[in-house]
């Protein structure tokens, strides 16, 4: 059996959860191991109920359930990729027990962009959180961030519906079955991540909001990004548990400070007090992620409509050289950025300081030159030209 058919079969059955998948493959590497492994054997990597479903099922069973399952997600419009596709990304391949299998909705492409920042907090937000929240997403969406959540209400809604209105770039993580909406007050919000991001899970059809999948399901909304941003939190909450893997993974830890007797802030204030860097405003942010000291965050009303004129979707790059500068299809503030970009380390700041665009402009061009495989990051901040165009 084809290791992809085996991940539709076991990642459809709730009795076999997403970490089980992990350690059997883990342990096995192939589908054909797995399918022959021992039950005495098998009860040693997973939970003996998941075991026995394995090794009650006649193969021809689990051929012909895979079959139903794919004929279901074809009609239902849902996708799947795993972990040896090309679009499964390289920062999530590489933490611990990364998903085997994913299914979703909406542009897949998405997975393959080059900065994403998690922004995550309470259920239970308060209207500053929501606030906060909404102000992070856009700052980060017009940076050319892409933001990442787990569309759960209060902070993940906020931060969601925020970029989604700015036609930015954002990402669902969900803890049920791809096609079990929850919390079902956001349906809304699924429904418009169908069409202008992408939705994702690692639980196939039918698959509950079962309350262990969502410490779970965490380790993907870190693990798919750069950096997460903690809004509010209560001192024991999945907002925690998040900062907690994506540390773990290596990953950067931003939180927003709150009230010193708010309840919903003293995760916050607790991840500040450890060592997280306190984000009172998106510059401190993007500064760290990408070495920036100057961040346009928007409010400047005249430039921000001017920007928006000369953003340009760049879907199929080609380039000429004359002096060194580039002509179409690169938009003009891109050739200005390419043209100081040489064969020496150039600072973010620096590019920004000699061309004269705002940081705004500026990192979406150089994010844009790296993303058609122009320049190329030395070091966070640092940018020199590809010498293979």
């Amino acid at each position: 059996m084809r290791e992809k058919d085996l991940l539709i079969w076991l990642s459809n059955h709730k009795e076999i959860g997403a970490l089980s998948i992990c350690r059997l493959f883990e342990r096995y590497k192939t589908a054909e191991a797995i399918l022959e492994a021992p039950f005495d054997e098998l009860k040693t990597v997973i939970p003996e109920k998941a075991a026995g479903l394995i090794k009650e099922t006649e193969r021809k069973v689990v051929t012909e359930e895979t079959e139903r399952f794919k004929d279901r997600l074809l009609k239902e419009g849902f996708g799947i990729i795993t972990i040896n596709d090309d679009l499964y990304p390289d920062n999530l391949k590489n933490i611990f027990e990364p998903p085997r299998i994913l299914y979703f909705k909406g542009n897949i492409q998405l997975l393959k962009e080059d900065i994403k920042i998690a922004i995550v907090g309470s259920r239970q937000a308060t209207p500053y959180g929501r606030e906060a929240a909404s102000y992070f997403a856009a700052s980060f969406g017009k940076a050319g961030f892409t933001v990442v959540s787990g569309l759960a209400f209060g902070i993940d809604a906020a931060a969601h519906k925020e970029v989604l209105k700015d036609s930015g770039k954002t990402i669902g993580v969900m803890g049920s079955g791809i096609n079990v909406i929850y919390p079902k007050g956001n349906t809304s919000i699924y429904m418009e991540m169908y069409e202008k991001g992408l939705v994702i899970s690692e639980n196939g059809l039918d698959i509950g909001p079962f309350s262990f999948n969502f410490p779970i399901r965490n380790r993907i909304i870190s693990g798919l990004s750069d950096g997460v941003l903690v809004v509010e939190a209560r001192k024991k909450s999945g907002s925690l548990i998040t900062a907690d893997q994506a540390l773990e993974q290596g990953r950067n830890v931003y939180a927003v400070p709150g009230r010193i007797n708010d309840p919903l802030s003293e995760g916050t204030n607790l991840l500040i007090k450890n060592g997280a860097l306190i984000s009172n405003n998106a510059e401190t942010v993007i500064e760290d992620m990408i070495g920036i000291s100057e961040f346009y965050d928007g409010r400047n009303k005249e430039r921000d409509s001017e920007e928006k004129e000369k953003e340009k979707n760049h879907s199929k790059r080609k380039n000429d050289k004359k002096d060194d500068i580039l002509v179409q299809p690169l938009d003009e503030n891109e050739k200005k950025i390419y043209k100081i970009i040489g064969s020496s380390d150039v600072f973010i700041d620096d590019i920004i300081s000699i061309t004269g665009l705002s940081p705004g402009v500026c990192i979406r061009g150089v994010i844009e030159l790296m993303r058609g495989g122009f320049i190329k990051e030395t070091e966070r901040g640092y940018y020199i030209r590809r010498i293979n165009l």
